[in-house]
C-alpha cells in the first residue's frame, strides 16, 4: 500500500500571497463569511511586508491637527514625481485612516504617545508626521 503526503482541501477562495495585500484580501473575505485559505511560499518572518521598514502613512491628525487626507494626497503626488494616478492616490489617502483602524482592531501593536494615541513620525518628504509604526521607533 502506498501512502501519499498529499491532502485535498476545499475552500471557496484561495489567496496566494501572505504579504499585506494578500492578508488584507483574506481578512475582508473572512469578515464577509467567505471560506478563505491563504497560501504563502515563504516563511512568515521572510515575507516582504514583514521586512519592510518605516511604517504606514495616514493622516490621523494625532500629532498635528492640521494634517488631512488632502495634504497626504498632495504630498504623495509630489513624492511620486507627478507619476502617481491622482484618482488612486485619492482613494488610498481618503481611506488610510480606516486602514489604520482596521489594523489596530486586528491587534497591530502601534507605538503610542503618552496619552494613548497612535504615534506618528516624519517619513519621506511629507508635510506632517503621519507615519504610524510599531516596534522600531
Amino acid at each position: 500500500m502506498v501512502h501519499s503526503a498529499e491532502r485535498q482541501i476545499a475552500t471557496s477562495v484561495l489567496v496566494i500571497g501572505t504579504g499585506g495585500a494578500g492578508l488584507r484580501a483574506a481578512i475582508e473575505l473572512a469578515e464577509r463569511g467567505v471560506d478563505v485559505l491563504v497560501l504563502g511560499k515563504r516563511p512568515k518572518a521572510d515575507a516582504h511586508t514583514t521586512l519592510a521598514a518605516g511604517g504606514i502613512n495616514a493622516a490621523l491628525s494625532t500629532i498635528d491637527a492640521e494634517d488631512s487626507w488632502q495634504q497626504h494626497a498632495a504630498d504623495t503626488i509630489t513624492e511620486s514625481y507627478l507619476l502617481a494616478r491622482p484618482d488612486i492616490v485619492q482613494v488610498v489617502t481618503e481611506n488610510a485612516a480606516r486602514g489604520i483602524e482596521d489594523l489596530e482592531r486586528w491587534g497591530m501593536p502601534f507605538a503610542r504617545e503618552s496619552d494613548g494615541q497612535i504615534s506618528q513620525r516624519f517619513f519621506g518628504a511629507h508635510t506632517y508626521p503621519r507615519t504610524a509604526f510599531a516596534g522600531d521607533g
